[in-house]
């Protein structure tokens, strides 16, 4: 290719992240469409059941958010995180984490399911993707605590044929994107996992690559495959 390839990140990337793509011949720009804000421990605090079988976490951000007050609670028998990274937070506070071979929110119950649990906590956002309860069924009470929000934060960029592809790392900056802009057709959509590919498929965007494991560094390696 005569030119570097010019990609569009759709949420904050780190400068050790950029760096480490811009050494590979790649123009990176991050261009945020959404913000997060965590909600205080005592809007939430009192809707944690005393007792329940297990705690969901789906993002290293709800992890962020118990982490500061999970000394007031009394901790289940299992703990659960949908990918490695979240997994990798929760065991940094010292505890026994269990994660499903794919890392999508269907496996998780599948791999749930088989522990006859009664009630779970799922710490998520305000945009949660995943439907514990439908994946799990009426059997077990699934309690949602909303521990930080997600704001769609969207705006019309003007130089979006500059790009030649472009990165979503959550379905809600597929959305957020998508308010006022529209995928051109030379550019290359890449999602961190397949929640936010079917999100794009929504809006339209028909040919994404997805990363086996929904990890940053596999989709990263997605893009420098593509494009060197």
């Amino acid at each position: 290719m005569d030119k570097k390839p010019k990609i569009l990140f759709t949420t904050q990337l780190s400068e050790e992240k950029r760096t480490q793509l811009e050494n590979n011949e790649l123009l990176i720009e991050s261009e945020p469409f959404i913000t997060f804000e965590y909600q205080m421990p005592a809007l939430w605090r009192s809707e944690v059941p005393e007792k329940s079988d297990a705690w969901i976490f789906t993002s290293k951000k709800a992890v962020k958010a118990v982490s500061a007050v999970l000394s007031d609670f009394e901790l289940p028998q299992h703990i659960f995180a949908v990918g490695a990274k979240t997994a990798e937070k929760l065991q940094e506070l010292g505890l026994k984490v269990s994660i499903p071979e794919e890392y999508n929110a269907a496996d998780l119950s599948a791999m749930m399911q088989e522990l006859k649990l009664k009630k779970v906590v799922h710490f998520s956002g305000n945009l949660k993707a995943a439907n514990f309860q439908k994946l799990l069924g009426d059997e077990v009470e699934v309690v949602s605590v909303e521990v930080y929000h997600t704001k769609l934060t969207g705006h019309q960029m003007d130089d979006l044929n500059d790009f030649d592809g472009i990165v979503f790392m959550s379905p809600s900056a597929v959305e957020s994107f998508s308010h006022q802009n529209k995928v051109t057709g030379r550019m290359q959509v890449f999602c961190i996992g397949t929640t936010t590919e079917e999100a794009a498929h929504e809006f339209g965007m028909q040919h994404c690559i997805t990363p086996e494991y929904s990890t940053l560094e596999s989709l990263m390696a997605s893009i420098q495959t593509f494009y060197l």
